[in-house]
């Protein structure tokens, strides 16, 4: 085992992932690549058991299996980095900023 050898991400636990359960978000941003394109606005997060899904405006704009997925909140606290595979098998980057309103 090498000094820079990759560790294998295996995801967070389904306990790590409810923290972000129910959290209001002001905007969800899709990366692909370089590119950023702004997919919803005015929701909220919700993980169930299976997976997590965004919801903005009514529709849903993010899904994402809780298996192997990983959120971590943003170095500036306002928000979470989604990574995972959607119900298609492709792998999924997403931002959620929180709304710093109560809703």
């Amino acid at each position: 085992m090498g000094l820079f050898s990759k560790k294998k991400n295996k995801g967070m636990t389904l306990a790590e992932l409810r923290a972000f359960d129910k959290r209001a978000v002001s905007h969800v941003v899709k990366r692909r690549g370089g590119d950023e394109q702004i997919i919803g606005r005015k929701g909220a997060i919700t993980v169930k058991d299976d997976e997590i899904v965004i919801l903005c405006n009514g529709s849903e704009v993010l899904r994402v299996d809780t298996k192997g997925a990983v959120m971590a909140t943003l170095m500036s606290g306002n928000g979470v980095d989604i990574k995972g595979t959607d119900q298609n098998g492709e792998s999924v980057h997403a931002i959620a900023y929180f709304s710093t309103l109560r809703q």
